[in-house]
Parts: structure tokens; C-alpha cells; sequence
């Protein structure tokens, strides 16, 4: 079984791939969406940001910022880049021991074992991948196969 470090690794690099690969499609494609009512690229690749400055948050206290939908290739930069810290975060997380951490949300103060909040960060990435090709390929973009982020393709690059 991989270990939660291998995992957060991972996760590092596909995020890191995925903006990457958003970057170089036409701008147009963040506006893509599977279904009507459902986050554009945009919006979901903001949110894959906002929810590891969440994890963060929980982790180790850090503030969260107001994060901007992209609208240009430079704006996706700024996300990856921030991204890449919070990952970096995430990952030194997974070194250290399982142990409950404290944290407060909008319903007071809570806490959850370090394993669950960086396996959510890995799970919730993952979800917002699988919605972002769909919502490109369903739009004719393509430019996010999501065979090209799993664990065999982290293994080939490692």
C-alpha cells in the first residue's frame, strides 16, 4: 500500500500537471461545464486551491486567501504556484505522526486525525480532476485525459 507520503507526492504532481495542462488550452475552456448548473473549469480549479488551503488551515493554522477565478494562463500560474506551497505543506504534513489536530470551522471547534484531513486533500483533488475532463471533454476541448494523472503515470515520472 502506498504510503501517505507517495500519495501526497502524487497529489503534488498531478495538481501541478493539471494546471499545467489548463494553461495551454484555449481561455475559453475554463468557461466549460458538464452540466448546466454545474462549476465551470475556472471555478473548480479555484476551488481544488481553496480546498487545500483548507486542509492547511486545519493542519498547521495557516490563513486562507481570496482566491480569484482564472481568466488567463498568467492567472492559472499564480494558482499553480500557490498550489505548489500549499502541497509542500501537505506533504511535510505527511511525515509527521497520525495524531487528532484541532481545528475551528463555522460550526466551533473540531478535530480529526492528521491520516483523514490528508486523505481528503488527495480524495478531494482527485473529484475536481474527474469533473474538470469531463467538463472539457463533453466541450470539444479535451486537454485533460485523466489516464495521465494516476499513479501509474506519477510512477513512470518518478
Amino acid at each position: 500500500m502506498p504510503s501517505m507520503s507517495h500519495s501526497l507526492r502524487h497529489l503534488a504532481w498531478a495538481n501541478d500537471k493539471l494546471f499545467a495542462d489548463l494553461a495551454a488550452l484555449p481561455i475559453d475552456a475554463l468557461q466549460a461545464r458538464y452540466a448546466p448548473a454545474a462549476w465551470p473549469v475556472g471555478q473548480l480549479a479555484t476551488h481544488i486551491v481553496g480546498g487545500a488551503e483548507w486542509y492547511c488551515y486545519c493542519l498547521v493554522g495557516s490563513p486562507w486567501t481570496d482566491l480569484t477565478v482564472p481568466t488567463s494562463a498568467e492567472d492559472l500560474g499564480s494558482l499553480r504556484r500557490r498550489l505548489a506551497e500549499l502541497d509542500a505543506v501537505l506533504i511535510a504534513q505527511g511525515d509527521l505522526p497520525d495524531e487528532l489536530v484541532e481545528f475551528e470551522d463555522e460550526d466551533g471547534p473540531r478535530t480529526a486525525l492528521r491520516s483523514t484531513i490528508l486523505a481528503q486533500a488527495c480524495l478531494h483533488s482527485t473529484e475536481h480532476r474527474a469533473q474538470i475532463a469531463c467538463a472539457l471533454e463533453v466541450n470539444g476541448f479535451g486537454g485533460v485525459t485523466l489516464d495521465d494523472y494516476d499513479v501509474w503515470a506519477f510512477a513512470a515520472e518518478e
